[in-house]
């Protein structure tokens, strides 16, 4: 079939160059991968096909595409997708790349339902690391290593996409720009990436296998966000998670592994692929009783002397590097000074030491006077700054502009005894919105046993508008007279999984749904919000051959259905007939199967469960329940999983422990 130039639609069956198209197997912002047969060789292949957009709109773009897939092709190795064929396609006007065809699905098709075992994880990360090393041979960085770009083949083995590619991709959830001033996935890419992508190196696609090696561990990207922008947010501001908070059974070596790569400062990372591929290989083979050997066993020390370092330098961090100081202080910080600063290659980053050094000394200087104001008395305050300000500049003190507002005045406050406090709060009571004034209570420590005289002398809080009661002070320690907060109300019970496949079914199209009134089901998974025992939110797999993978995603949450699409899946074989669960052998509701599970651990309090109803290969239809249960200390602790049949809820695999 030929096509019209530049037509934007491509059926099943079309002719790209060499290629006649399957199906498609995955959609992003600068085209589309379709699963192609090539007719000369008679084999299946991957086609990525330029958006034609793109390619009128910018033909340099276009020319680009072609010429790094030609860079691509030169590199070999098990562990890069190959490039086979790239050129422009005069029939139809479309630009297009032939890679090799890789069976097993991306990393993130396998991560959909949660993290993967930590061997896996590991022989993925390595994998990918052998192909950075031949990136780092042919000075290529990828600049957008995330679990989309990473494909396993039907041995598992990894293989890393668009080597030499994707320094120019457009993702389909972010908005990019052909300059690289905001280029990759900010779930994944570097902090330094997210300022410009234009100094991208090795460092950087290490920090980006590091948030994919997070992923595979825990099951989320290590920071998230409603936007891109929130993302970015999140990476700019915070400390990188570390694994082992979010899953306490990781090896500490792959958790310190994945913690250096993910280092907020550069030279804290693996200085090069080959230094990391080390450090996986050993972990692979010796797992904990190695760690002494690994260059990531300094981490903690090495990020806690740049952390010192960094302090000495007068600027707040996280210890793995990011500022955590306030961008506008009300007032100025103690700065701790250390005598021997501990010497680190990150100098460059100072262009000069003797700014910080003056700056600290400043603020020094105003701690210290501030000091003697509060030790001297509100009486000697005006003299003593007065000589302090003259020895400082040499010049009299100005008079004061303006008074001092109510906000500084109780921050000063502050500095005095209690009586002091007291005494000042009743002379120069502070404005209430509505001009009326309040009385400051004394402060009564908690483990001080109350008199009934205290009682009587603690003042009670009125409302501004004395008709509105909602102002009222909740009681407290400080104030026991108050009224005590109405208890916070839980939220409703979720429907049980049953429930919800009921209302999912009602949003199908009628012709998916067998006379028995049921749709054909594929899987189901039931994840909870915080705070609930039981999923709030169930998704499920619908069995629809018109739909891409053959999967109809549908998902409700309180009732509603929240989402409805296509399972846009990228997985190279796709759901089929076998897949569909046995309708008679699925008897038992969530509601059931976490009771089952509960009833095996008598005693411990579940605060909280995930349940996921599926089918393994030439098995039954089986119930998998997860259970958490609260710490001493508040954490969340995971006791384990329980699998049962979900026909008549018999357990056929227990790893339950008790806390």
């Amino acid at each position: 079939m030929i096509m019209p130039p530049l037509i934007q639609k491509i059926e099943p069956g079309d002719v790209i160059g060499r290629c006649r198209t399957i199906r498609e197997l995955g959609r992003g912002g600068v085209g589309t991968v379709y699963l192609a047969t090539h007719q000369t060789l008679q084999i299946e292949v991957a086609l990525k096909v330029l958006s034609p957009a793109l390619s009128m709109d910018n033909p340099a773009l276009a020319e680009r595409f072609i010429r790094e897939a030609q860079l691509a092709a030169r590199i070999r190795h098990p562990n890069v997708i190959a490039v086979m064929d790239a050129a422009h396609d005069e029939a139809t006007g479309l630009y297009y790349i032939v890679m090799e065809f890789v069976g097993g699905g991306s990393l993130a098709w396998h991560l959909r339902h949660g993290p993967l075992p930590e061997a896996k994880a590991l022989a993925i990360v390595t994998g990918i690391a052998h192909a950075l090393v031949i990136a780092e041979e042919n000075r290529i960085v990828h600049r957008d290593i995330k679990p989309e770009n990473i494909m396993l083949d039907l041995r598992g083995t990894s293989k890393l996409a668009d080597l030499g590619l994707a320094k120019h991709a457009l993702d389909s959830r972010v908005s990019l720009t052909l300059g690289g001033s905001f280029m990759g996935t900010p779930a994944y890419m570097s902090p330094e990436q997210a300022r410009d992508a234009k100094v991208a190196d090795t460092r950087d696609d290490i920090y980006s296998l590091g948030a994919s090696f997070y992923e595979c561990l825990t099951g989320e990207p290590p920071f998230q966000g409603e936007t891109p922008y929130n993302i970015m947010s999140e990476l700019l501001t915070k400390p990188s998670p570390k694994p082992r908070d979010a899953r306490n059974d990781i090896s500490r070596s792959a958790d310190l592994i994945c913690r250096k790569m993910m280092a907020k400062t550069r030279d804290l990372r693996y200085a090069d692929a080959h230094a990391l591929l080390k450090d996986l290989q050993h972990a692979q083979t010796y797992g904990d009783a190695g760690l002494d050997r690994l260059e990531a066993a300094s981490f903690d020390q090495d990020a806690m002397a740049a952390h010192q370092q960094e302090i000495s330098f007068g600027i707040e961090t996280s210890s793995d590097g990011v500022y955590t100081g306030s961008e506008t202080p009300d007032e100025p910080t103690p700065v701790r000074r250390l005598p021997q600063p501990v010497s680190l290659p990150i100098s460059s980053r100072r262009a000069d030491n003797s700014v910080y050094g003056a700056a600290a000394l400043l603020i020094a200087l105003v701690v210290v006077t501030t000091a003697v104001l509060a030790w001297a008395g509100s009486d000697h305050h005006a003299s003593l700054f007065k000589k302090e300000w003259a020895l400082l500049t040499g010049q009299p003190l100005p008079a004061p502009l303006t008074p001092k507002p109510a906000k500084e005045k109780e921050s000063s406050d502050s500095e005095h005894s209690s009586s002091s406090k007291n005494t000042e709060a009743e002379s120069h009571p502070a404005p209430t919105p509505d001009h009326q004034t309040t009385q400051a209570a004394p402060a009564i420590p908690a483990n001080t046993a109350t008199t009934p005289a205290q009682l009587a002398t603690i003042p009670v809080a009125l409302p501004a508008n004395p008709a509105d009661l909602t102002n009222a002070v909740p009681a407290s320690p400080l104030n026991p007279l108050a009224p005590a907060a109405p208890p916070t109300a839980f939220a409703a019970l979720p429907d049980s999984a049953f429930t919800a496949r009921d209302i999912a079914e009602k949003s199908l199209d009628p012709s998916l749904v067998a006379p028995t009134g049921h749709a054909e089901l594929l899987r189901i998974v039931g994840k909870r919000d915080e705070h609930q025992i039981t999923p709030t939110t169930w998704t499920f797999y619908f069995f629809d051959k018109s739909a891409a993978g053959n999967a109809r995603i549908v998902a409700v949450n309180g009732g509603q259905v929240t989402k409805k699409e296509e399972d846009l899946v990228d997985f190279a074989s796709p759901y089929d007939d076998a897949s569909v669960l046995a309708e008679d052998q699925i008897q038992k509701d969530s509601t059931d199967a976490l009771q089952i599970a509960e009833g095996l651990i008598p005693g411990v309090d579940v605060t909280s469960s995930e349940l996921t109803l599926l089918q393994q290969k030439n098995s039954v239809p089986m119930w998998k329940v997860a259970l958490w249960t609260k710490s001493p200390s508040g954490e969340d602790h995971r006791l384990g999983e329980v699998t049962l049949l979900a026909q008549n809820g018999t357990v056929i695999l227990n790893n339950l422990k008790q806390p």
